[in-house]
């Protein structure tokens, strides 16, 4: 049975476990650059509007994404939230970040359905398909910060190992995510593309987490084991990256 560890120091060093964001909008001039590609008036305006939709819902999808990774947190660091109540959040996150996904790529299988390969190569500026890297990982500066926290050397050597327990767990999560990153990129850009394609990525996703999980749940019970309350608002204090 698990005991009631502080996931908050897992979140606080994975960054928030989500795909990478977008880097990019559409050209004020996108309706122009559609009219080059799709030679058919009326035919161009329904490509360059589904275009302009997509690019909103992405964005939409970004959005919720930072208020649910906001929530997240906000439930993460309580020392009064019980393991149950972070494991919900953490499955709505997750349950969210699901929903964001697919409904992109539902605005963006509209889109490609107005046009041909060719035309669907040549529509979207170079990049507009990459993804920035995800958050950074802050297992590091957990490692960092320590001895500033914890005095004691017999309890600071505690705390650093299960701080460089969290470090591995967390590097193993950081991993997935990108490589679920780049392939996302590479289904959102391919015109060969299906829907379940989305849905296997985020489902091949979601198994890699749950399967760290376990890791970062124990290592970060080992930490709150080891720090006292004021350690740990310490902790939180220098670890949590700036608004």
């Amino acid at each position: 049975m698990r005991t009631k560890p502080l996931l908050a120091v897992a979140l606080l060093a994975i960054g928030c476990p989500s795909f990478a964001v977008a880097q990019g909008r559409l050209p004020g001039d996108w309706e122009q650059k559609v009219s080059a590609v799709v030679t058919e008036p009326e035919r161009a305006r329904k490509v360059a509007d589904a275009g302009r939709h997509f690019d909103a819902k992405r964005q939409e999808s970004l959005d919720a994404m930072k208020a649910a990774d906001k929530e997240l947190k906000t439930v993460f660091v309580s020392r009064e939230s019980s393991v149950a109540t972070r494991q919900h959040s953490l499955n709505v996150f997750r349950d969210k970040r699901r929903k964001a996904a697919l409904a992109a790529a539902d605005s963006l299988l509209a889109a490609r359905s107005l046009v041909s390969a060719r035309e669907w190569k040549a529509l979207w500026p170079e990049g507009y398909f990459g993804l920035a890297a995800p958050a950074p990982l802050l297992a590091l500066e957990v490692q960092k910060v320590l001895p500033s926290v914890v005095t004691d050397p017999a309890r600071l050597e505690q705390a650093g190992a299960a701080a460089a327990k969290l470090a591995a767990a967390a590097k193993s999560d950081e991993a997935a995510r990108k490589r679920a990153s780049g392939s996302l990129s590479r289904v959102f850009s391919s015109y060969e593309s299906q829907r379940d394609d989305v849905i296997d990525l985020v489902n091949d996703l979601e198994e890699k987490q749950l399967k760290v999980d376990d890791a970062l749940i124990g290592a970060a019970s080992e930490l709150q084991r080891v720090l006292t309350p004021e350690e740990w608002t310490a902790l939180v204090a220098r670890t949590s990256p700036a608004p």
